[in-house]
């Protein structure tokens, strides 16, 4: 049916768009968002019939866990002492959650879902060349203008650490990206990304996830007592990178001193905000650790601890905290619940996704310790396409380099 054909095109470019615009910033991030909704919303239509055939028992486990983490912060409006614009406010910056289950509805099958992982490499390559350019003086039309060298559309902590899952990506289905591209290209995308990240980028965050990606994969690679290599390589790879590169080593340095510089009451470094949010959010929780405040409650939570931060904190740069401080103890447990039931389901798939899938579940642990990837726009976007089409991976290798239209049908299944 042509009706089919067109739909099918349609929703495959609404997946892609999303995939390809994670990269650039939140103006595209939201556009493309808008144009997957209505894929989603007239797809629902479409399958009205068959979503009551659902199997149940084939639904990946963190979906339940998707859906207690955003019931739950709907039910937190019950005590929380925000005001009502405040709260819905951060509830829809919480529904981040249920694009997890929109992507996934929509890749239907494993060959959308590499071609929707491809798209998202392009986008990661297109910012990668946009950033070595800039970083050598060109003057590129449409991009920020911060202090931070080579960051085109995001910030000095996202760029880094998008450019390490698309390296993720790279990397796990190698096998897979060779055969479509050639070994010569896939070399290429891998170094040019190292490189930025080592001598262009300056998040910090970015280096600590390169450096346990290469740790893990080192440890899958080496037998016996080979893998204390694994456990010693941060530490070699990060002398390494120490010695060669000016802007790794001058961002490492700038932790201890920018540390000893809040020990003084000093707030205005990366790292000294960071520690005094987290020492606001922990005096919160200590009141309140059970339940928590409520949603929206961060800003008012912080200040009523002795914030020295002027500016309001929207949240404290940890999603850990971020979680406890606003949703409890339960909150945190569900937060933990949903990492835990992607490690589950990571079992229904082959080695080649499941190690990938693992590698994106480790980042985004670390990440979670110095950010609110599910809070802001972009990366939360990437890392909930990346595991929803991971998650519909199996047999890589066996499907054809060929990626045609899919016939429409039930997508879980």
């Amino acid at each position: 049916m042509k009706y089919t054909k067109a739909w099918d095109t349609y929703t495959l470019f609404a997946l892609c768009s999303i995939a390809f615009c994670v990269s650039l910033g939140a103006a595209t991030v939201s556009l493309s968002k808008l144009i997957l909704l209505i894929g989603f919303l007239v797809q629902i239509v479409i399958d009205r019939e068959k979503i009551f055939q659902i199997n149940l028992s084939k639904i990946p486990t963190v979906f339940i866990w998707m859906v207690a983490a955003v019931a739950w912060s709907l039910i937190s409006m019950t005590w929380s002492d925000a005001t009502v614009l405040e709260q819905w406010k951060y509830f829809y910056s919480h529904t981040r959650f249920l694009w997890l289950g929109v992507i996934y509805y929509l890749l239907m099958t494993k060959d959308r879902a590499l071609i929707t992982l491809k798209w998202l490499i392009y986008g990661q390559i297109f910012v990668v060349a946009i950033s070595w350019l800039m970083c050598f003086g060109f003057e590129v039309p449409f991009t920020r203008r911060p202090l931070e060298e080579g960051i085109a559309f995001t910030s000095t902590l996202e760029q880094p650490v998008m450019t390490v899952l698309v390296l993720i990506l790279l990397w796990g289905f190698r096998d897979y990206w060779i055969k479509l591209w050639g070994d010569w290209f896939l070399r290429l995308i891998i170094v040019a990304m190292l490189l930025n990240i080592v001598f262009v980028m300056k998040g910090r965050t970015g280096y600590i996830v390169l450096l346990i990606s290469f740790a893990i994969e080192a440890y899958r690679l080496l037998k016996g007592r080979w893998r204390l290599l694994a456990f010693l390589s941060p530490i070699i790879l990060m002398l390494v990178f120490f010695a060669i590169s000016p802007t790794f080593s001058k961002g490492m340095m700038e932790i201890p001193k920018n540390t000893q510089s809040y020990l003084e009451n000093k707030v205005q470094t990366s790292e000294g905000e960071r520690l005094e949010m987290w020492r606001g959010s922990m005096y919160g929780i200590l009141k309140k650790p059970i339940l928590g405040y409520g949603i929206g409650s961060m800003p008012d939570v912080y200040k009523e601890n002795g914030g020295m931060i002027k500016t309001p904190v929207s949240q404290p740069h940890q999603q850990y905290l971020f979680w406890w401080v606003e949703f409890g103890f339960i909150g945190l447990m569900i937060m933990l619940g949903f990492f835990f039931a992607l490690i589950k389901d990571s079992s229904t798939i082959d080695n080649e996704a499941k190690n990938t899938l693992h590698s994106t579940i480790a980042v985004l642990l670390i990440v979670g310790m110095f950010n609110c990837p599910f809070f802001g726009v972009g990366l939360g976007e990437l890392f909930f396409l990346q595991i929803a089409a991971i998650l519909k991976i199996r047999g890589v290798m066996k499907l054809p380099l060929t990626l045609g239209r899919t016939k429409s049908r039930l997508i879980l299944n």
